[in-house]
Protein backbone atom coordinates (compact mmCIF):
# COMPACT_ATOMS: atom_id res chain seq x y z
CA UNK A 1 0.00 0.00 0.00
CA UNK A 2 1.44 3.37 -1.00
CA UNK A 3 1.06 6.13 1.58
CA UNK A 4 -0.81 9.26 0.47
CA UNK A 5 0.83 11.33 3.17
CA UNK A 6 3.34 13.91 2.06
CA UNK A 7 6.85 12.47 1.93
CA UNK A 8 9.50 15.06 2.73
CA UNK A 9 12.22 12.45 2.19
CA UNK A 10 11.51 11.58 -1.47
CA UNK A 11 14.51 13.48 -2.80
CA UNK A 12 17.01 12.21 -0.25
CA UNK A 13 20.05 10.74 -2.00
CA UNK A 14 20.86 7.16 -0.93
CA UNK A 15 24.38 6.46 0.32
CA UNK A 16 26.72 4.69 -2.11
CA UNK A 17 28.36 1.75 -0.30
CA UNK A 18 30.93 -0.63 -1.71
CA UNK A 19 30.58 -4.45 -1.49
CA UNK A 20 33.45 -4.60 1.00
CA UNK A 21 31.71 -2.04 3.23
CA UNK A 22 28.44 -3.99 2.97
CA UNK A 23 30.19 -7.17 4.12
CA UNK A 24 31.81 -5.27 7.01
CA UNK A 25 28.42 -3.84 8.03
CA UNK A 26 26.82 -7.33 7.92
CA UNK A 27 29.54 -8.69 10.15
CA UNK A 28 29.15 -5.85 12.67
CA UNK A 29 25.36 -6.19 12.65
CA UNK A 30 25.57 -9.93 13.30
CA UNK A 31 27.77 -9.15 16.32
CA UNK A 32 25.43 -6.53 17.74
CA UNK A 33 21.95 -7.95 17.19
CA UNK A 34 21.67 -9.59 20.59
CA UNK A 35 24.14 -7.38 22.40
CA UNK A 36 23.09 -5.27 25.41
CA UNK A 37 24.91 -2.00 26.18
CA UNK A 38 25.69 -0.91 29.70
CA UNK A 39 26.95 2.40 28.43
CA UNK A 40 27.03 4.20 25.13
CA UNK A 41 30.25 5.07 23.35
CA UNK A 42 31.14 5.84 19.71
CA UNK A 43 31.70 2.18 18.91
CA UNK A 44 28.46 0.90 20.47
CA UNK A 45 26.53 3.79 18.91
CA UNK A 46 27.70 2.79 15.43
CA UNK A 47 26.66 -0.81 16.09
CA UNK A 48 23.21 0.32 17.27
CA UNK A 49 22.70 2.43 14.17
CA UNK A 50 23.87 -0.33 11.85
CA UNK A 51 21.49 -2.78 13.47
CA UNK A 52 18.61 -0.32 13.12
CA UNK A 53 19.43 0.39 9.45
CA UNK A 54 19.42 -3.36 8.71
CA UNK A 55 15.95 -3.80 10.26
CA UNK A 56 14.74 -0.65 8.51
CA UNK A 57 15.95 -1.87 5.11
CA UNK A 58 14.54 -5.36 5.62
CA UNK A 59 11.12 -4.00 6.51
CA UNK A 60 11.09 -1.76 3.45
CA UNK A 61 12.05 -4.63 1.16
CA UNK A 62 9.42 -6.99 2.56
CA UNK A 63 6.69 -4.35 2.40
CA UNK A 64 7.53 -3.58 -1.22
CA UNK A 65 7.62 -7.28 -2.14
CA UNK A 66 4.50 -8.39 -0.25
CA UNK A 67 2.29 -5.30 -0.30
CA UNK A 68 -0.94 -7.29 0.00
CA UNK A 69 0.34 -9.99 2.35
CA UNK A 70 0.94 -8.29 5.73
CA UNK A 71 1.62 -11.62 7.49
CA UNK A 72 4.88 -11.84 5.51
CA UNK A 73 6.28 -8.53 6.77
CA UNK A 74 4.68 -8.38 10.22
CA UNK A 75 7.64 -9.99 12.01
CA UNK A 76 10.03 -7.45 10.45
CA UNK A 77 7.71 -4.72 11.71
CA UNK A 78 7.97 -6.00 15.28
CA UNK A 79 11.76 -6.19 14.98
CA UNK A 80 11.91 -2.63 13.62
CA UNK A 81 9.73 -1.37 16.44
CA UNK A 82 12.03 -2.92 19.02
CA UNK A 83 15.11 -1.52 17.26
CA UNK A 84 13.71 2.01 17.39
CA UNK A 85 13.13 1.61 21.13
CA UNK A 86 16.77 0.60 21.58
CA UNK A 87 17.87 3.89 20.04
CA UNK A 88 16.38 5.79 22.99
CA UNK A 89 19.59 5.18 24.92
CA UNK A 90 21.23 7.78 22.64
CA UNK A 91 19.29 10.50 24.50
CA UNK A 92 21.47 9.78 27.55
CA UNK A 93 24.57 10.98 25.66
CA UNK A 94 24.05 14.32 23.90
CA UNK A 95 27.83 14.47 23.44
CA UNK A 96 27.39 11.71 20.82
CA UNK A 97 24.62 13.52 18.92
CA UNK A 98 27.02 14.86 16.29
CA UNK A 99 28.25 11.33 15.51
CA UNK A 100 24.69 9.96 15.47
CA UNK A 101 23.53 12.61 13.00
CA UNK A 102 26.57 12.02 10.77
CA UNK A 103 25.57 8.35 10.44
CA UNK A 104 22.42 9.46 8.57
CA UNK A 105 19.73 7.72 10.59
CA UNK A 106 17.69 10.90 11.14
CA UNK A 107 16.66 10.63 7.48
CA UNK A 108 15.65 6.97 7.86
CA UNK A 109 13.78 7.68 11.09
CA UNK A 110 12.10 10.73 9.55
CA UNK A 111 10.72 8.61 6.72
CA UNK A 112 9.24 6.24 9.32
CA UNK A 113 7.06 9.05 10.66
CA UNK A 114 4.77 8.35 7.67
CA UNK A 115 5.05 4.57 7.97
CA UNK A 116 1.74 2.83 7.33
CA UNK A 117 1.99 1.13 10.70
CA UNK A 118 1.01 3.82 13.20
CA UNK A 119 2.86 2.02 15.99
CA UNK A 120 6.13 2.50 14.12
CA UNK A 121 5.40 6.18 13.60
CA UNK A 122 4.50 6.65 17.27
CA UNK A 123 7.74 4.97 18.40
CA UNK A 124 9.76 7.38 16.22
CA UNK A 125 7.87 10.38 17.65
CA UNK A 126 8.70 9.11 21.13
CA UNK A 127 12.36 8.72 20.18
CA UNK A 128 12.58 12.18 18.59
CA UNK A 129 11.00 13.69 21.69
CA UNK A 130 13.58 12.01 23.93
CA UNK A 131 16.43 13.19 21.71
CA UNK A 132 15.39 16.83 21.37
CA UNK A 133 14.50 17.16 25.06
CA UNK A 134 18.07 16.18 25.93
CA UNK A 135 19.63 18.52 23.34
CA UNK A 136 22.21 20.61 25.18
CA UNK A 137 24.48 23.23 23.65
CA UNK A 138 27.14 22.58 26.27
CA UNK A 139 27.42 18.86 25.42
CA UNK A 140 26.51 19.28 21.75
CA UNK A 141 27.89 22.68 20.67
CA UNK A 142 26.72 22.21 17.08
CA UNK A 143 23.13 21.52 18.20
CA UNK A 144 23.21 18.50 15.91
CA UNK A 145 19.71 17.12 16.55
CA UNK A 146 18.08 20.55 16.37
CA UNK A 147 19.77 21.45 13.09
CA UNK A 148 19.19 17.98 11.63
CA UNK A 149 15.45 18.30 12.34
CA UNK A 150 15.47 21.63 10.50
CA UNK A 151 17.54 20.34 7.56
CA UNK A 152 15.54 17.14 7.09
CA UNK A 153 12.03 18.64 7.35
CA UNK A 154 11.19 16.71 10.50
CA UNK A 155 8.80 19.35 11.85
CA UNK A 156 6.84 19.55 8.58
CA UNK A 157 6.50 15.77 8.52
CA UNK A 158 5.38 15.68 12.15
CA UNK A 159 2.67 18.22 11.33
CA UNK A 160 1.48 16.20 8.30
CA UNK A 161 1.34 13.11 10.50
CA UNK A 162 -1.18 14.77 12.86
CA UNK A 163 -3.90 14.13 10.28
CA UNK A 164 -4.00 10.41 11.08
CA UNK A 165 -3.68 10.59 14.87
CA UNK A 166 -6.97 10.14 16.70
CA UNK A 167 -7.20 12.47 19.69
CA UNK A 168 -9.74 10.16 21.38
CA UNK A 169 -7.35 7.18 21.32
CA UNK A 170 -5.11 7.18 24.43
CA UNK A 171 -1.96 6.00 22.64
CA UNK A 172 -2.38 8.38 19.72
CA UNK A 173 -3.31 11.23 22.04
CA UNK A 174 0.05 10.68 23.76
CA UNK A 175 1.72 10.80 20.34
CA UNK A 176 0.08 14.18 19.68
CA UNK A 177 1.33 15.36 23.07
CA UNK A 178 4.86 14.16 22.26
CA UNK A 179 4.70 15.85 18.86
CA UNK A 180 3.82 19.11 20.58
CA UNK A 181 6.63 18.52 23.04
CA UNK A 182 9.09 18.28 20.11
CA UNK A 183 7.78 21.59 18.74
CA UNK A 184 8.07 23.19 22.16
CA UNK A 185 11.69 22.05 22.51
CA UNK A 186 12.51 23.30 19.01
CA UNK A 187 10.99 26.70 19.82
CA UNK A 188 12.94 26.92 23.07
CA UNK A 189 16.23 25.92 21.41
CA UNK A 190 15.85 28.20 18.38
CA UNK A 191 12.54 29.99 17.98
CA UNK A 192 13.79 32.28 15.20
CA UNK A 193 14.47 29.21 13.01
CA UNK A 194 11.69 26.86 14.03
CA UNK A 195 8.71 29.22 14.45
CA UNK A 196 8.69 30.37 10.78
CA UNK A 197 8.75 26.73 9.65
CA UNK A 198 5.77 25.82 11.83
CA UNK A 199 3.87 28.95 10.78
CA UNK A 200 4.54 29.19 7.04
CA UNK A 201 5.90 25.83 5.86
CA UNK A 202 3.37 23.59 7.57
CA UNK A 203 -0.36 23.44 8.33
CA UNK A 204 0.16 23.45 12.11
CA UNK A 205 -2.17 26.41 12.68
CA UNK A 206 -4.99 24.44 11.02
CA UNK A 207 -4.53 21.54 13.44
CA UNK A 208 -4.13 23.76 16.51
CA UNK A 209 -7.35 25.60 15.67
CA UNK A 210 -9.13 22.25 15.25
CA UNK A 211 -7.86 21.02 18.61
CA UNK A 212 -8.88 24.13 20.54
CA UNK A 213 -12.28 24.34 18.84
CA UNK A 214 -15.26 23.20 20.87
CA UNK A 215 -17.94 24.09 18.34
CA UNK A 216 -21.20 22.20 18.53
CA UNK A 217 -20.64 20.88 15.02
CA UNK A 218 -17.53 18.91 15.98
CA UNK A 219 -18.03 15.17 16.40
CA UNK A 220 -15.21 14.72 18.91
CA UNK A 221 -14.21 16.70 21.95
CA UNK A 222 -10.52 17.44 22.34
CA UNK A 223 -9.21 16.47 25.80
CA UNK A 224 -8.32 19.52 27.89
CA UNK A 225 -4.56 18.69 28.10
CA UNK A 226 -4.31 18.75 24.28
CA UNK A 227 -6.36 21.96 24.07
CA UNK A 228 -4.07 23.52 26.67
CA UNK A 229 -0.90 22.42 24.89
CA UNK A 230 -2.29 23.72 21.57
CA UNK A 231 -2.93 27.14 23.09
CA UNK A 232 0.59 27.22 24.57
CA UNK A 233 2.13 26.47 21.18
CA UNK A 234 0.12 29.24 19.55
CA UNK A 235 1.41 31.76 22.09
CA UNK A 236 4.99 30.54 21.70
CA UNK A 237 4.97 30.74 17.88
CA UNK A 238 3.53 34.27 17.95
CA UNK A 239 6.20 35.40 20.40
CA UNK A 240 9.01 33.94 18.29
CA UNK A 241 7.91 35.00 14.81
CA UNK A 242 6.25 38.31 13.99
CA UNK A 243 5.25 37.19 10.49
CA UNK A 244 3.35 34.21 11.94
CA UNK A 245 0.81 36.65 13.39
CA UNK A 246 -0.17 37.87 9.94
CA UNK A 247 -0.24 34.35 8.49
CA UNK A 248 -2.56 33.21 11.29
CA UNK A 249 -4.97 36.04 10.61
CA UNK A 250 -4.85 36.22 6.80
CA UNK A 251 -4.68 32.52 5.94
CA UNK A 252 -6.70 31.01 8.80
CA UNK A 253 -8.99 33.88 9.89
CA UNK A 254 -7.45 33.19 13.27
CA UNK A 255 -8.48 36.27 15.26
CA UNK A 256 -12.17 35.76 14.53
CA UNK A 257 -11.92 32.06 15.44
CA UNK A 258 -10.22 32.86 18.75
CA UNK A 259 -12.84 35.49 19.58
CA UNK A 260 -15.64 33.03 18.81
CA UNK A 261 -13.94 30.54 21.10
CA UNK A 262 -13.69 33.09 23.91
CA UNK A 263 -17.32 34.19 23.57
CA UNK A 264 -18.55 30.94 25.15
CA UNK A 265 -16.84 31.93 28.41
CA UNK A 266 -19.12 34.93 28.96
CA UNK A 267 -21.81 32.67 30.38
CA UNK A 268 -19.78 29.53 31.06
CA UNK A 269 -16.81 29.94 33.38
CA UNK A 270 -13.73 27.64 33.12
CA UNK A 271 -14.36 24.42 35.04
CA UNK A 272 -10.78 23.55 36.04
CA UNK A 273 -7.35 25.08 36.51
CA UNK A 274 -6.27 23.64 33.15
CA UNK A 275 -9.25 25.17 31.38
CA UNK A 276 -8.59 28.51 33.12
CA UNK A 277 -5.00 28.42 31.89
CA UNK A 278 -6.23 27.51 28.41
CA UNK A 279 -8.52 30.57 28.30
CA UNK A 280 -5.73 32.84 29.53
CA UNK A 281 -3.46 31.50 26.78
CA UNK A 282 -6.06 32.44 24.17
CA UNK A 283 -6.27 35.97 25.58
CA UNK A 284 -2.44 36.19 25.54
CA UNK A 285 -2.35 34.98 21.94
CA UNK A 286 -4.75 37.73 20.90
CA UNK A 287 -2.54 40.29 22.67
CA UNK A 288 0.47 39.01 20.70
CA UNK A 289 -1.52 39.20 17.46
CA UNK A 290 -2.42 42.84 18.14
CA UNK A 291 1.05 43.98 19.22
CA UNK A 292 2.35 46.60 16.74
CA UNK A 293 0.18 45.08 14.00
CA UNK A 294 -2.36 47.41 12.38
CA UNK A 295 -3.63 44.77 9.93
CA UNK A 296 -4.52 42.46 12.79
CA UNK A 297 -6.14 45.34 14.65
CA UNK A 298 -8.35 45.86 11.58
CA UNK A 299 -9.35 42.18 11.72
CA UNK A 300 -10.02 42.51 15.45
CA UNK A 301 -12.38 45.44 14.81
CA UNK A 302 -14.19 43.66 11.96
CA UNK A 303 -14.68 40.61 14.19
CA UNK A 304 -16.27 42.84 16.87
CA UNK A 305 -13.44 42.22 19.30
CA UNK A 306 -13.96 45.50 21.14
CA UNK A 307 -17.64 44.73 21.73
CA UNK A 308 -16.79 41.28 23.09
CA UNK A 309 -14.13 42.61 25.47
CA UNK A 310 -16.55 45.25 26.79
CA UNK A 311 -19.07 42.50 27.53
CA UNK A 312 -16.44 40.56 29.50
CA UNK A 313 -15.80 43.70 31.59
CA UNK A 314 -19.45 44.70 32.08
CA UNK A 315 -20.44 41.17 33.13
CA UNK A 316 -17.59 41.17 35.71
CA UNK A 317 -16.42 37.78 34.47
CA UNK A 318 -13.24 36.07 35.62
CA UNK A 319 -11.66 37.28 32.37
CA UNK A 320 -12.27 40.98 33.09
CA UNK A 321 -8.57 41.75 33.58
CA UNK A 322 -7.56 39.90 30.42
CA UNK A 323 -10.22 41.80 28.45
CA UNK A 324 -8.79 45.11 29.71
CA UNK A 325 -5.34 43.98 28.61
CA UNK A 326 -6.57 43.17 25.09
CA UNK A 327 -8.26 46.58 24.84
CA UNK A 328 -4.97 48.15 25.97
CA UNK A 329 -3.15 46.42 23.07
CA UNK A 330 -5.94 47.12 20.57
CA UNK A 331 -6.13 50.87 21.26
CA UNK A 332 -2.39 51.57 21.30
CA UNK A 333 -1.44 53.66 18.23
CA UNK A 334 -4.76 52.98 16.48
CA UNK A 335 -7.14 55.86 15.77
CA UNK A 336 -9.83 53.52 14.38
CA UNK A 337 -9.76 51.31 17.49
CA UNK A 338 -10.10 54.32 19.78
CA UNK A 339 -13.03 55.70 17.78
CA UNK A 340 -14.74 52.31 17.76
CA UNK A 341 -14.23 52.06 21.53
CA UNK A 342 -16.04 55.38 22.13
CA UNK A 343 -18.71 54.53 19.56
CA UNK A 344 -19.48 51.25 21.38
CA UNK A 345 -19.99 53.13 24.68
CA UNK A 346 -16.67 51.91 26.01
CA UNK A 347 -16.14 55.11 28.01
CA UNK A 348 -19.00 54.28 30.36
CA UNK A 349 -17.68 50.76 30.97
CA UNK A 350 -14.07 51.93 31.34
CA UNK A 351 -14.77 54.76 33.80
CA UNK A 352 -17.11 52.53 35.79
CA UNK A 353 -14.23 50.07 36.25
CA UNK A 354 -11.85 52.95 36.97
CA UNK A 355 -13.98 54.48 39.74
CA UNK A 356 -15.41 51.41 41.46
CA UNK A 357 -13.96 48.52 43.39
CA UNK A 358 -14.98 45.18 41.97
CA UNK A 359 -17.69 43.33 43.80
CA UNK A 360 -18.71 40.02 42.33
CA UNK A 361 -19.53 36.42 43.08
CA UNK A 362 -15.98 35.41 42.13
CA UNK A 363 -13.06 35.04 44.49
CA UNK A 364 -11.10 38.25 45.17
CA UNK A 365 -7.97 36.49 43.93
CA UNK A 366 -9.34 36.57 40.38
CA UNK A 367 -8.92 40.33 40.09
CA UNK A 368 -5.53 41.98 40.21
CA UNK A 369 -6.19 45.63 41.09
CA UNK A 370 -2.74 46.95 40.18
CA UNK A 371 -2.74 45.20 36.77
CA UNK A 372 -6.26 46.41 36.02
CA UNK A 373 -5.31 49.98 36.94
CA UNK A 374 -2.23 49.75 34.70
CA UNK A 375 -4.34 48.74 31.69
CA UNK A 376 -7.06 51.31 32.42
CA UNK A 377 -4.66 54.27 32.62
CA UNK A 378 -2.86 53.07 29.46
CA UNK A 379 -6.22 52.92 27.65
CA UNK A 380 -7.06 56.42 28.88
CA UNK A 381 -3.76 57.72 27.57
CA UNK A 382 -4.34 56.02 24.20
CA UNK A 383 -7.74 57.72 23.93
CA UNK A 384 -6.26 61.13 24.73
CA UNK A 385 -3.39 60.66 22.26
CA UNK A 386 -5.15 58.99 19.33
CA UNK A 387 -8.56 60.67 19.12
CA UNK A 388 -8.76 63.80 16.97
CA UNK A 389 -9.07 66.72 19.42
CA UNK A 390 -11.71 68.35 17.18
CA UNK A 391 -13.85 65.21 17.00
CA UNK A 392 -17.06 64.34 18.82
CA UNK A 393 -15.24 61.28 20.22
CA UNK A 394 -12.70 63.49 21.98
CA UNK A 395 -15.41 65.82 23.28
CA UNK A 396 -17.25 62.86 24.81
CA UNK A 397 -14.01 61.79 26.51
CA UNK A 398 -13.39 65.26 27.98
CA UNK A 399 -16.97 65.40 29.26
CA UNK A 400 -16.25 62.26 31.27
CA UNK A 401 -13.23 63.89 32.90
CA UNK A 402 -15.14 67.09 33.65
CA UNK A 403 -18.37 65.61 35.01
CA UNK A 404 -19.31 65.16 38.68
CA UNK A 405 -17.02 67.93 39.87
CA UNK A 406 -13.89 66.37 38.32
CA UNK A 407 -14.14 63.14 40.33
CA UNK A 408 -12.04 61.26 37.76
CA UNK A 409 -9.26 63.81 38.23
CA UNK A 410 -9.48 63.26 42.00
CA UNK A 411 -9.16 59.54 41.36
CA UNK A 412 -6.08 60.09 39.17
CA UNK A 413 -4.50 62.26 41.88
CA UNK A 414 -5.27 59.58 44.47
CA UNK A 415 -3.55 56.98 42.27
CA UNK A 416 -0.59 59.31 41.69
CA UNK A 417 0.05 59.57 45.44
CA UNK A 418 -0.48 55.83 45.91
CA UNK A 419 2.02 54.80 43.22
CA UNK A 420 4.49 57.62 43.95
CA UNK A 421 4.78 56.33 47.53
CA UNK A 422 5.21 52.75 46.31
CA UNK A 423 8.01 53.77 43.96
CA UNK A 424 9.66 55.89 46.69
CA UNK A 425 9.61 52.91 49.04
CA UNK A 426 11.07 50.66 46.33
CA UNK A 427 13.85 53.21 45.68
CA UNK A 428 14.73 53.30 49.38
CA UNK A 429 14.93 49.50 49.56
CA UNK A 430 17.03 49.34 46.40
CA UNK A 431 19.50 51.90 47.75
CA UNK A 432 19.72 50.02 51.02
CA UNK A 433 20.37 46.73 49.25
CA UNK A 434 22.98 48.32 47.00
CA UNK A 435 24.95 49.56 50.00
CA UNK A 436 24.95 46.09 51.51
CA UNK A 437 26.21 44.45 48.33
CA UNK A 438 29.86 44.02 47.51
CA UNK A 439 30.34 46.21 44.42
CA UNK A 440 33.81 45.09 43.40
CA UNK A 441 32.89 43.94 39.89
CA UNK A 442 32.27 47.14 37.89
CA UNK A 443 31.33 45.14 34.76
CA UNK A 444 27.98 44.35 36.32
CA UNK A 445 26.89 48.02 36.57
CA UNK A 446 24.84 47.88 33.37
CA UNK A 447 23.07 44.69 34.46
CA UNK A 448 22.42 46.26 37.87
CA UNK A 449 20.81 49.31 36.23
CA UNK A 450 18.48 47.09 34.18
CA UNK A 451 17.55 45.05 37.23
CA UNK A 452 16.87 48.20 39.25
CA UNK A 453 14.62 49.57 36.50
CA UNK A 454 12.68 46.30 36.33
CA UNK A 455 12.14 46.34 40.11
CA UNK A 456 10.95 49.94 39.99
CA UNK A 457 8.55 49.11 37.17
CA UNK A 458 7.23 46.15 39.18
CA UNK A 459 6.67 48.51 42.11
CA UNK A 460 4.31 50.59 39.95
CA UNK A 461 6.57 53.04 38.08
CA UNK A 462 4.99 52.18 34.70
CA UNK A 463 1.46 52.93 35.97
CA UNK A 464 2.68 56.10 37.68
CA UNK A 465 4.27 57.34 34.46
CA UNK A 466 1.01 56.98 32.54
CA UNK A 467 -1.04 58.56 35.34
CA UNK A 468 1.26 61.59 35.26
CA UNK A 469 1.19 61.73 31.45
CA UNK A 470 -2.62 61.88 31.62
CA UNK A 471 -2.55 64.58 34.33
CA UNK A 472 -0.08 66.69 32.35
CA UNK A 473 -2.07 66.28 29.13
CA UNK A 474 -5.39 67.15 30.79
CA UNK A 475 -3.76 70.12 32.47
CA UNK A 476 -2.79 71.40 29.03
CA UNK A 477 -6.30 70.82 27.63
CA UNK A 478 -8.43 72.24 30.46
CA UNK A 479 -7.71 75.30 32.63
CA UNK A 480 -9.89 74.16 35.55
CA UNK A 481 -8.11 70.80 35.66
CA UNK A 482 -4.78 72.64 35.40
CA UNK A 483 -5.64 74.82 38.39
CA UNK A 484 -6.72 71.78 40.39
CA UNK A 485 -3.42 70.00 39.73
CA UNK A 486 -1.21 73.07 40.17
CA UNK A 487 -2.66 73.90 43.58
CA UNK A 488 0.17 71.84 45.01
CA UNK A 489 3.76 72.75 44.12
CA UNK A 490 4.94 69.41 45.48
CA UNK A 491 2.57 67.57 43.16
CA UNK A 492 3.81 69.58 40.18
CA UNK A 493 7.41 68.79 41.05
CA UNK A 494 6.66 65.08 41.47
CA UNK A 495 4.97 64.89 38.07
CA UNK A 496 7.87 66.70 36.40
CA UNK A 497 10.39 64.36 38.03
CA UNK A 498 8.51 61.28 36.77
CA UNK A 499 8.03 62.62 33.24
CA UNK A 500 11.64 63.82 32.87
CA UNK A 501 12.78 60.37 33.93
CA UNK A 502 10.30 58.69 31.58
CA UNK A 503 11.33 60.71 28.52
CA UNK A 504 14.81 59.17 28.71
CA UNK A 505 13.31 55.71 28.07
CA UNK A 506 11.14 56.71 25.07
CA UNK A 507 12.57 55.50 21.75
CA UNK A 508 9.97 57.05 19.44
CA UNK A 509 11.08 60.58 18.51
CA UNK A 510 7.59 61.97 17.94
CA UNK A 511 6.42 60.71 21.33
CA UNK A 512 9.54 62.08 23.01
CA UNK A 513 8.91 65.54 21.52
CA UNK A 514 5.27 65.42 22.60
CA UNK A 515 6.14 64.56 26.21
CA UNK A 516 8.79 67.29 26.27
CA UNK A 517 6.15 69.79 25.16
CA UNK A 518 3.89 68.60 28.00
CA UNK A 519 6.66 69.13 30.54
CA UNK A 520 7.49 72.59 29.16
CA UNK A 521 3.87 73.72 29.33
CA UNK A 522 3.18 72.17 32.73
Amino acid sequence: MTSKRKNHFENTEPSKISKAEINEIKELVNQVENEEFDELNPSSLKKLVLSFEKKYLKNQQLRDKYQNEPEKFMESEIDLHEEIKKLQIIATSPDLYKLFVSLGSIVSLGSLLIHDNTDISISVIDLFNELIEAEDEEQDPEMSIFNSFIKNNIMETLVDNLSRLDVTNDEEQQAIHNTFSIFESMLELGGSKSAPILASKSQLFKYLLNYISTAATTTTTTPTPIKLYSSELLSSIFLNDENSRLIFTKKYNGIEKLLVLLSQFIKKQPESLQETEFVENIFSSICSLLLNNNENKESFLKSEGIQLMLIFIKKKTQQRGSALKILDYALTDSKKSNEMFVQELGLKTLFSSFMKKIKSKHSKKIYNESQDQEHIVTILYSLLRNLDTTSDYYSRLMVKFNEDNFEKIDKLLELHFKYFKKVQLADKNLKKNKKEEDDEDEDDDEDDDEEILLKRLDAGLFTLQYIDLILALLSKENKEISNKIKDSQDLQNEIKIILNEYIETVNKESESKFIKSLIDSF
